[in-house]
């Protein structure tokens, strides 16, 4: 590199960092090294997972949850943002909900607060229950129904075609 142009690069305020192509802005890459964009959220990555845990990659699967008091819990749950969600996302958040005010409530000293806590928190459980015997029901259809009875499986179901049998 030429005397001239390192002068510039000082003058410019480009030394030592490249600059983006298209924008022309300084990327805070010092020496010049291209590093790749980091990925989105910083949380830990659980092996075989595509998501992170700890960050919203997703903000359009974002439901916002109050669970101050059993009220709160009651219009988080009605919300259409959160009944737009499949079963097993619900449950999700339902356990998570269960989660945050069992620690709440462990952790709450004044006798007003561990009450008020004690409420959420056994109408979450009860919320728990009923998702989880739903889980139960909807695990004990997907067994019973045979994909291999010789009925045509609905569009899209994902069955293998049903073998006819020589006789």
């Amino acid at each position: 590199m030429k005397l001239l142009d390192i002068l510039q690069e000082i003058i410019e305020g480009t030394c030592g960092y490249t600059t983006d192509t298209k924008t022309g802005k300084k990327l805070n890459t010092p020496g010049g090294l291209e590093e790749a964009d980091p990925k989105t959220g910083t949380g830990k990555k659980p092996k075989g997972s595509g998501r992170r845990l700890y960050t919203d990659e997703n903000p359009s699967d974002t439901v916002s949850i109050k669970f101050k008091t059993k009220e709160d819990i009651v219009d988080t749950l009605n919300k259409d943002s959160f009944k737009a969600k499949s079963h097993a996302r619900q449950s999700q958040i339902i356990n998570l909900i269960h989660q945050r005010v069992r620690a709440a409530y462990g952790k709450a000293k004044d006798a007003e607060v561990k009450s008020r806590l004690k409420r959420a928190l056994d109408y979450i459980e009860s919320r728990k229950e009923s998702s989880k015997a739903k889980t139960q029901r909807l695990n004990k259809l997907k067994e019973t129904s045979d994909p291999q009875s010789g009925k045509a499986a609905p569009y899209g179901s994902g069955y293998a075609p049903v073998k006819n049998k020589k006789s």
